[in-house]
């Protein structure tokens, strides 16, 4: 790491008799300080106040110790900024504080030395010399307490990380794990559990190169190590909150569980797993944030995509003898009928055809399939039998109207 540098040019140029006429103002700003740094209701014995003022005093005494010896004076004081900076990372404390502190110990000791420059017989030229040595001593601390916070911070960040990978570990492990080592993991990450979490899963789309990484916004618990990538949002259902993700979806297909509590992530990453793998054969589009919650009765017939394969040789039985072209035409008419209450006009204007012709094909289907059709639940399993043979069929490219048995309809395998 390269060393914050001072430049001791200004201070060469402000006379050493100086530093014996300052230091004495300093006590008499100390005690506007106290009153300043108590204002607005902060006890003077306050710990942060107590601390700002001892701070912004050292400051000013520091800036005296380089007017009598820039180059050793910075040498010495040097550690002690760099010192600083770490210690504002360990305490969780941000830079602007620290610049603060700069700032009003620079006013303090303008003040003392503007307010007696009769007395201490000082000329404009020194007084600017002084200006110029103050603006130098605050970006050679500056510097230093940014690169004191930095180097550690760069550190602490990688084990942050690391301690919030487990804690995403913890809520998505099965079994579940020991709440009580959730609740300790929660505590080091740093990430105090929400009520509601949601689990998105990411996949790189296939038109795209990925030349830039995976950017992703902050307050989220990722594991880009898993075989898909994965995030945990905390609080979804909040403004904006799922928006988070939008960004990604240039260059990632991004599918997202519902929302659940923390001790049931498992179940959201599940939905979500589901919801990508239909995502990515093509039966669920992927050209926005694609939300299990939106494709419930999707994902929930493709769970048993493997029962109702079997089960659509025996349901649609009566529909195999037919010709190829009239099977296709009586099981899309079917299934608008089934999704329409048997409402022929309805139907009618779903396929694009005259009601007459609709209430033939009825017919026909009621001589097929006879008192299956009169049957609620017999229908409610042939409309998702013929919803799955359809998404299946746009997934493949293939016709709805396949023989019983040969069509689209393949095992799911929606975690193996």
């Amino acid at each position: 790491m390269t060393q914050p540098q001072l430049d001791v040019r200004p201070f060469q140029a402000i006379p050493r008799w100086l530093v014996r006429q300052l230091r004495p103002q300093i006590e008499a700003a100390v005690e506007e300080l106290q009153q300043e740094l108590s204002a607005g209701g902060a006890p003077a014995d306050d710990g942060e106040v107590s601390r700002a003022r001892e701070r912004i005093v050292l400051g000013m005494r520091h800036f005296c110790d380089l007017i009598d010896d820039p180059r050793g004076g910075w040498e010495r004081l040097m550690p002690f900024y760099l010192g600083i900076g770490r210690e504002m990372v360990e305490e969780y404390r941000e830079l602007g504080e620290m610049h603060q502190v700069l700032r009003r110990s620079a006013q303090a000791l303008w003040r003392a030395l503007t307010g007696k420059a009769d007395e201490l017989d000082l000329d404009q030229t020194t007084l600017h010399a002084v200006a110029d040595a103050q603006f130098a001593y605050m970006d050679a601390v500056s510097a230093a307490i940014t690169a004191g916070y930095e180097n550690v911070a760069q550190s602490s960040a990688e084990a942050l990380q690391r301690r919030r990978t487990r804690l995403l570990s913890l809520l998505l492990a099965e079994p579940d794990a020991d709440t009580e080592a959730v609740a300790a993991a929660s505590k080091e990450a740093r990430w105090p559990l929400p009520k509601t979490v949601a689990v998105a899963v990411v996949h790189p789309r296939e038109d795209t190169s990925l030349k830039s990484p995976l950017l992703l916004p902050s307050g989220l618990l990722v594991d880009l190590a898993r075989a898909e990538p994965t995030l945990l949002i905390p609080d979804p259902d909040g403004p904006g909150r799922t928006r988070l993700l939008e960004p990604l979806l240039r260059d990632w297909v991004v599918a997202i569980g519902p929302t659940v509590a923390a001790s049931r992530a498992l179940e959201s990453l599940r939905w979500a797993q589901d919801a990508l793998v239909l995502t990515r054969r093509g039966i669920i589009p992927d050209r926005d944030l694609i939300r299990a919650a939106d494709h419930v009765p999707t994902l929930v017939i493709f769970r048993a995509e493997g029962l109702i394969d079997n089960a659509a040789a025996a349901r649609l039985a009566p529909l195999e003898a037919l010709p190829e072209g009239q099977r296709e035409r009586l099981t899309e008419t079917l299934l608008a009928l089934l999704e329409h209450n048997f409402n022929a006009t309805e139907a009618s204007a779903r396929l694009h055809v005259h009601p007459q012709t609709v209430r033939y094909r009825l017919r026909h289907l009621e001589e097929l399939f006879g008192d299956d059709l009169q049957d609620p639940h017999r229908c409610l399993e042939i409309e998702m039998i013929l919803h799955a043979k359809f998404a299946g069929a746009r997934a493949t490219g293939t016709r709805p109207g396949a023989r019983p048995g040969s069509g689209p309809l393949r095992p799911l395998a929606l975690r193996g």
